[in-house]
């Protein structure tokens, strides 16, 4: 564990970040990552004299005294040589795109969809507090929020930002449907809770992350619409999902398109039936997110 109960952190955490508060140190990395770019291949290995041409250090003494602080933790010596380890290549990846580095500017701008509130097509794209969000400008309600790093900017336009902020949020609910958190990669447990804003209430589906307490939080609608039966029924009326930001997608959950029916509680088990112009599908959901195709005559609608 990186942290006990009191909140300690462990020695060889501050040990490992220590390790790399030195430019020096950097450079191997990132002359490690070079290499491995060049070769098109992961895992790459450079001999000592190697690496150490590659960087601008004066002694080789002292880069074996740098070389020295990252092996095992960021760096593997092998019988053939150095490579970067996994969480090397993550801090390299890091340095690269610059995520850490506060975020730049983005132009606040109207996107197409509804509030899932209060129905108004009131939706503007902003950034908060170094976060991505929808929000509703009619009833203020936030409808998501996402991290907002620099190098999701860099080269996009403000409406091809927000693009990119509709592709990255289905990539992530991919990993959630494996239980794999998209932080960490670690396992996530998923609940249903319920959200409420002006006294109007949405299920959604509720994933944390076992290793690093990531949490996600994703309309319980979602889990029907990636289903194959649903994709299709979109895709037979033009709408692709994947390609429809999930911002767009709320018109059709607070219309008569998708109706949910919450069955029980405890256990949670719900119906929902969609219907685009005269053709109807229906799906049953149960506490373990499984979704099972019905028979609509076995849905009642919400409506």
């Amino acid at each position: 564990m990186v942290a006990d109960q009191n909140g300690q952190i462990d020695q060889e955490v501050v040990d490992a970040i220590s390790s790399l508060g030195n430019s020096q140190r950097l450079q191997i990395l990132l002359a490690l990552d070079e290499v491995d770019q060049e070769h098109q291949k992961p895992w790459h290995t450079m001999s000592f004299t190697e690496l150490y041409d590659a960087v601008d250090i004066d002694s080789s003494s002292q880069f074996s005294y740098h070389l020295d602080k990252l092996v095992g933790q960021f760096v593997s010596e092998t019988s053939d040589g150095y490579r970067l380890t996994y969480s090397g290549s993550k801090i390299a990846r890091v340095i690269i795109s610059d995520v850490y580095d506060s975020t730049s500017t983005f132009e606040d701008s109207e996107v197409s969809g509804v509030c899932l509130f209060c129905a108004e097509p009131s939706l503007l794209a902003t950034l908060d507090a170094e976060q991505f969000r929808i929000r509703c400008t009619s009833c203020d309600a936030i409808l998501i929020t996402d991290f907002f790093p620099q190098s999701q900017t860099r080269e996009r336009t403000s409406a091809e930002v927000i693009q990119s902020f509709g592709y990255r949020i289905w990539s992530m609910y991919i990993q959630l449907r494996g239980n794999v958190c998209p932080e960490c990669f670690g396992r996530v447990d998923t609940v249903v809770d319920l959200y409420q804003h002006d006294g109007k209430a949405i299920h959604l589906h509720v994933s944390s992350c076992r290793e690093c307490q990531h949490i996600i939080s994703i309309p319980i609608e979602v889990a029907i619409l990636f289903h194959p039966e649903a994709l299709h029924l979109f895709w037979e009326h033009d709408i692709s999902v994947p390609d429809t930001p999930l911002w767009e997608l709320f018109e059709y959950m607070t219309s008569d398109t998708i109706t949910t029916t919450i069955v029980s509680e405890d256990p949670f088990e719900a119906h929902f039936e969609i219907t685009l112009d005269d053709t109807t599908r229906c799906f049953s959901m149960d506490d373990t997110r499984t979704v099972t195709p019905i028979q609509c005559s076995n849905v009642q609608s919400t409506q």
